[in-house]
């Protein structure tokens, strides 16, 4: 019980700067309903339910199609976990937009372990909206550092993924290259502030033309109340 309402209650702290996200109805996909529906959708992906289901979530939603016969135009998603790992395709290390500045000091292996334990962390949201994405992002880190890890600068990966996914030890420089390399993995590129200074660091993140912190150490996920300023540190 108290595990639960300390999530809840880190939940809510991380929460207070979100706007609220628009109200939509949530349906199961049916992929033959879908296909026969569109024809011309039908014509390019065939009945293949992974592929049907793809152009539903990057195309199809926002140009008002129905996901099933029970369905509303434009309706989101219960997706299961199966659903989603076949019709998206995370982006692989190699091709992550900050590589550099995650990577760090990790090791190749290292680094493969590191992402992924962040890949499990992203997967339910990877077609959500991208304030939802980085609300789960935030709150899912804060949850492990309250259940799991210890505070440190300066035992071995501090500052980096590996230190805080796999060994549990880390500062708010590792905890930002966490929350990067889940973006990172979403197709989301992001700005690290203070990045290698002495100074509490974070995520940066363009949502829609207006810029959000991401940040779970910090306990705020929510637009930057001015350039690069945290509502909670100066």
């Amino acid at each position: 019980m108290r595990h639960f309402l300390k999530v809840m209650m880190c939940a809510a702290v991380l929460c207070a700067g979100i706007s609220s996200f628009p109200a939509y109805a949530s349906s199961k996909f049916d992929p033959a309903y879908y296909a026969a529906a569109n024809p011309d959708v039908a014509a390019v992906c065939g009945t293949d339910e992974a592929s049907l289901l793809r152009h539903y979530m990057n195309f199809g939603m926002a140009e008002g199609r129905k996901p099933s016969e029970q369905g509303q135009a434009g309706d989101s998603l219960e997706l299961t976990e199966e659903q989603i790992k076949a019709a998206w395709t995370p982006v692989p290390i190699v091709e992550l937009a900050n590589y550099k500045s995650i990577k760090k000091r990790m090791t190749d292996a290292e680094f493969e372990a590191a992402y992924q334990e962040a890949l499990k962390i992203v997967t339910p949201v990877a077609f959500a909206s991208r304030e939802e994405q980085l609300n789960h992002i935030a709150v899912s880190l804060r949850e492990l550092f309250d259940t799991q890890m210890n505070y440190s600068m300066s035992t071995d990966h501090y500052n980096d993924p590996y230190g805080y996914l796999v060994l549990h030890s880390a500062s708010c420089a590792g905890c930002t290259r966490t929350t990067g390399l889940c973006l990172n993995i979403l197709g989301i590129p992001y700005e690290h502030v203070n990045e290698n200074q002495y100074a509490h660091q974070w995520t940066r993140v363009d949502v829609n033309g207006t810029y959000w912190i991401c940040d779970a150490y910090g306990m705020y996920c929510g637009p930057e109340p001015a350039e690069r300023q945290h509502p909670y540190f100066q």
